[in-house]
């Protein structure tokens, strides 16, 4: 198993997390509990630029080019993230995740964490990532589960996820060492989305290009940004200054969205993942 210096992980020795589970298999059957880094896009990552450039797309199709009969199911833990109690956290556990679940999954990949931002969801969160852990182990017992934490980490939090992780000998996967300028999404960025979707923007100016894409200048806390995006239909409002288009593709302009993982993080996220889980491609 190829390993990552522990220095670089949560400032701190994380020696006693990096278990080896000896050589396990390419799966036949996984799911994924992520946040916005899974579906924060609507049905894949925030922000990569599609639905094949987020860690998850990158990792499925690994797995399928060694198992055609590779399949998964994303699941959205941000409500677990949330919760701020007990009862919130029991009712999720059962009535979400549970239905997800399986003898015959093979694989679970754990992403969640970084939501876990108040101090109520991180007192809850102390016993609710131990919970999580124990409800897999109970109703998928044949499952390799790994966590992946954290590209916002919280000090609380991950002592949280390395207890548990520890307590039910999960791998955990640190990926906040990836979290650099280059590796986030940036402003301007252009997402093609999975569905029809629209947008609309208080521009600078904006033209058609020769290939009918629109190229938008617009302004982000002064200062200006160009892009460029294909559109079934579009809409000016010139008095507001406003374009309002239709079609797939949309544009970047909030800045925390911007702090996600780009295309490059992502894949730096999936190269961490292969890194630290040993398996074998026969």
């Amino acid at each position: 198993m190829m390993t990552v210096s522990c220095d670089k992980i949560f400032g701190e020795d994380l020696t006693d997390l990096i278990f080896d589970y000896g050589v396990i298999e390419v799966p036949d059957k996984a799911l994924f509990i992520g946040n916005s880094l899974l579906l924060g896009n609507g049905t894949f990552g925030m922000n990569a630029t599609d639905s094949l450039h987020d860690y998850h797309a990158l990792i499925q199709a690994r797995f399928l080019a060694a198992n055609p009969a590779y399949t998964d199911v994303k699941l959205s833990g941000i409500a677990f993230e949330g919760c701020e109690n007990h009862d919130q956290q029991l009712n999720w556990l059962e009535n979400t995740l549970r239905p997800q679940l399986s003898a015959d999954l093979d694989l679970v990949v754990i992403q969640i964490g970084d939501n876990v931002n108040t101090s109520k969801r991180r007192s809850a969160f102390e016993q609710g990532a131990k919970e999580l852990i124990a409800t897999i182990r109970e109703a998928s017992p044949n499952a390799h589960v790994v966590w992946l934490y954290g590209w916002y980490v919280s000090s609380n939090v991950t002592k949280s996820i390395k207890n548990a992780c520890k307590q039910y000998t999960v791998n955990l996967i640190a990926i906040n060492d990836i979290h650099e300028t280059e590796n986030e999404s940036s402003i301007a960025t252009v997402v093609t989305r999975t569905a029809p979707t629209s947008q609309a923007l208080k521009y600078t100016r904006y033209t058609v290009l020769p290939d009918g894409r629109l190229q938008i200048d617009f302004a982000v806390e002064g200062k200006i940004y160009t892009a460029a995006v294909r559109a079934t239909s579009y809409d000016d409002n010139p008095g507001a200054k406003t374009l309002t288009w239709q079609g797939y593709e949309t544009i970047t302009t909030d800045w925390h969205v911007a702090s996600h993982p780009g295309n490059s993080g992502f894949a730096q996220i999936a190269r961490h993942f292969f890194e630290m889980v040993n398996i074998t491609w026969e």
